[in-house]
């Protein structure tokens, strides 16, 4: 039961070189909304301004392969419009930050089918966004809860796993590009040792979330680091979900410009 839960979750789930993509641009590679089995799937953005003094801040919130609505903490109603058409369109949400409001928190509602996909916030000044992944029971009680940090800009994402209590691991990628490509997964012992790799193909404007154990042949026990390498000319970013028992947790990878040697 928990395992189908969690792969429910991960499935549904300017600095141009590394490093945050600018000041004021923020990416989330995890964000899931709607209702799988009983089961609610919520995202919530929360925004503070950095300087609390700035006269009016707008910013756009753009989902990828979701399009959820949200209501805002006065019980404002934020719609997600797509003007575009063919794969993945953005979902265009935009918010107005200012001395009345200088934060908000976006909740959405998770009232369709559940969809898993990545967001970016833009901001004309410097905030402070965070995500929050939350699952609810049908009767609206907290289940548990994450929180997704924006991501860095990089190529390789590498995570440490230790699978001798029964962790397991999955990881979102988010291709924010117009370019298609391969990623690679990558599993090494301790002693750095390869030990299996496989590669799926990521479209532009795509994110893609998997359990490393279902990719990869990992020995009963194994204790290592899991290497995600990005799609090449692509604009890659990663984050990590660890499942321990019924608890969950995002887990933020070691970013890198280029991949390890093999």
């Amino acid at each position: 039961m928990l395992r189908c839960f969690a792969t429910v979750l991960l499935l549904a789930l300017p600095i141009p070189a590394m490093g945050q993509a600018a000041p004021s641009q923020y990416v989330f590679p995890l964000f899931v909304d709607g209702t799988s089995n009983g089961t609610l799937y919520q995202s919530t953005v929360k925004i503070v301004e950095a300087d609390p003094a700035a006269s009016s801040n707008r910013c756009t919130l753009t989902q990828r392969q979701t399009d959820a609505g949200f209501d805002g903490v006065n019980g404002d109603a934020y719609t997600a419009d797509i003007f575009d058409s063919g794969d993945n369109p953005p979902a265009i949400t935009q918010i107005i930050l200012d001395r009345f409001l200088p934060w908000e928190v976006l909740r959405s509602k998770a009232r369709s089918r559940l969809a898993a996909g990545y967001a970016t916030l833009s901001c004309s000044a410097a905030v402070q966004p965070e995500l929050q992944v939350t699952l609810r029971d049908s009767k609206g009680a907290k289940l548990g809860e994450t929180t997704v940090s924006p991501a860095t800009l990089g190529n390789s994402f590498q995570f440490i796993l230790d699978t001798r209590d029964g962790t397991h691991l999955g990881f979102a990628l988010a291709n924010d590009s117009d370019v298609d490509g391969q990623y690679r997964v990558v599993a090494r012992d301790q002693f750095n040792n390869l030990l299996d790799i496989e590669s799926d193909t990521l479209n532009a404007h795509s994110q893609v979330s998997r359990f490393i154990d279902e990719m990869l042949a990992l020995p009963t026990g194994f204790v290592g680091s899991i290497e995600v390498i990005g799609v090449t000319g692509g604009r890659n970013y990663a984050v990590g979900l660890q499942f321990t028992g019924p608890v969950f947790a995002a887990v933020q990878p070691v970013v890198r410009a280029s991949p390890l040697r093999f």
